[in-house]
């Protein structure tokens, strides 16, 4: 939305940033012979389950560690291991490789060519020995070199126990690193609540450099387009982020630990003077933007025309198409009827987080006359269309009627979400108020709020404007390329 403001009552934990987009309005027991007669069991149970390990270990210890009677010997990695076929075929690629009609299947050695770089001689040997002592010792730090190893030759015990780990692990700061191994190796457990951590906690994750850069750029395209990323603050600090995530791409070696101004600073003399167009080349990054939610304030636009990022004529055109769609909104007398596809790609996104209460806030930014505030207690959340009761910053719509689409969700300080209302719609009337959602008393008192919505019919996508501008750079270039042509040939008629 707009330009960052606050004053709050109540001071946070964590500050907010200068730079942030919200304003704060306020602030028994049996016989003893039958005891005996199961103690007596429980013992012979518990020996037989220590006879059982030291079984293990010792079959560990003799086949594996040391090889005796091996069959068969394996190389990859630098390294060597005297194995037995009977145990190595509990695997669908050794059980292949000697029942099937490969040439391995009669030799005495096996040179396994491993190509992928994330196997190596730890994760193998790790892997491997699982198949003799029915444990293995995962790793977290180098998860990647056994879900590799486990992957190669097919043994789904242990990727599924790697899949558990993982999963129970999950946290900020590992959900990028295991959203690419669960997507390279189709652990889709572990890919599907790693995306779930991304989306529900990208806001903390972006305030990350050396996190934001591990995100690759398929999946920072993903996270911006999906319907279920939740955001604090406003589109604006999504497009900061654009920024930083673009800068740390073309310059690897920039310092990551620079104060946010002196990277801001580095990162703006960065572009200026770059003779790359940034648009164009991550044109799909700044598609996945809705630019049209951070012109609706003179301090953004000012920020963004400076930073020279965006095409001017780009700014220009959505700045122009914004004040025809609100002298439309305006003078339609049609109520603002609208699907939920259409509405999660084009809503607007919010949101803020809490660690105490009561927090009583609008977002900064022209919002086509209709003032929205949300009020945080100890035990509600609700909405309210200010017209009078309290002063605004901007003008205010006094309409008896206005449509409202929104979805509230409300998060713990994990990311796992308390409440989701769903796309939901509510005809306002003037300084009316609704509770969205009743705290429960043993709610802890961090939370993030997350508000979507839409109360006017919005202009066309972003990707509309980046389209079209692609295309009339397309055809410049094809033009210039022409006259280069013709000019060629004048040339060549000239020294004929």
């Amino acid at each position: 939305m707009g330009l960052a403001q606050s004053h709050s009552r109540t001071p946070s934990r964590d500050p907010l940033p200068n730079d942030h987009q919200v304003m704060d309005v306020y602030e028994e027991s049996g016989p003893r012979r039958g005891r005996k007669r199961k103690a007596a069991k429980g013992s012979e149970i518990e020996m037989k389950k220590v006879a059982k390990l030291n079984t293990c270990a010792y079959v560990y210890q003799k086949l594996f560690l040391q090889g005796e009677n091996s069959d068969i010997v394996l190389a990859a990695c630098g390294r060597e291991w005297r194995v037995h076929k009977l145990y190595l075929k509990q695997t669908k690629f050794f059980e292949s490789m000697f029942d099937g009609l490969w040439t391995e299947s009669n030799s005495g050695r096996v040179q396994m060519e491993i190509t992928d770089p994330n196997i190596d001689a730890d994760g193998l040997n790790s892997v491997l020995g699982s198949l003799y002592h029915n444990e293995i010792e995962i790793d977290l730090d180098k998860i990647e070199g056994t879900v590799a190893a486990a992957s190669y030759i097919v043994l789904d015990s242990v990727t599924d126990r790697c899949s558990e780990m993982m999963i129970e692990a999950l946290s900020t700061k590992n959900a990028v690193r295991f959203y690419d191994v669960s997507t390279k190796y189709g652990l889709e457990k572990v890919r599907e609540k790693s995306m779930e951590v991304l989306l529900h906690q990208f806001w903390k994750i972006m305030t990350d450099r050396e996190k934001l850069n591990e995100v690759d750029r398929q999946l920072f395209v993903t996270l911006l387009n999906s319907p279920n990323l939740l955001i604090i603050e406003g589109e604006f600090d999504l497009y900061k982020v654009v920024k930083s995530w673009i800068y740390m791409r073309e310059v690897p070696d920039c310092c990551k630990d620079d104060s946010p101004e002196t990277f801001t600073q580095n990162a703006s003399k960065f572009f200026k003077e770059s003779k790359t167009s940034m648009f164009i080349k991550y044109a799909d990054i700044f598609a996945s933007l809705r630019i049209e939610q951070f012109l609706t304030c003179s301090e953004t636009i000012k920020t963004v025309k400076s930073d020279a990022l965006i095409p001017l004529s780009i700014v220009d055109e959505m700045t122009s198409a914004l004040w025809s769609s609100l002298l439309e909104n305006e003078e339609s007398p049609k109520t603002l009827e609208m699907d939920d596809d259409e509405f999660f790609k084009r809503c607007i996104r919010l949101g803020r987080s809490l660690d105490s209460f009561p927090k009583c806030w609008r977002w900064i930014g022209f919002n086509f006359g209709v003032d929205l505030l949300l009020h945080v207690n100890d035990y509600s959340v609700c909405i309210k269309r200010n017209c009078l009761n309290q002063k605004a910053p901007y003008s205010v719509n006094l309409k008896s009627k206005h449509v409202l689409h929104y979805r509230l969700v409300i998060c713990d300080s994990n990311g796992q979400i308390l409440y989701d209302s769903g796309k939901t719609t509510w005809e306002m009337k003037p300084d009316e108020a609704r509770t969205i959602y009743r705290m429960s008393e043993d709610l802890a008192t961090q939370i993030s709020v997350h508000f979507q919505y839409l109360i006017h019919q919005p202009i066309c996508s972003t990707g509309h404007y980046v389209n079209k501008y692609l295309d009339d750079q397309n055809s410049t270039d094809d033009e210039d390329d022409e006259e280069e042509e013709d000019d060629d040939g004048d040339d060549e008629e000239d020294s004929s």
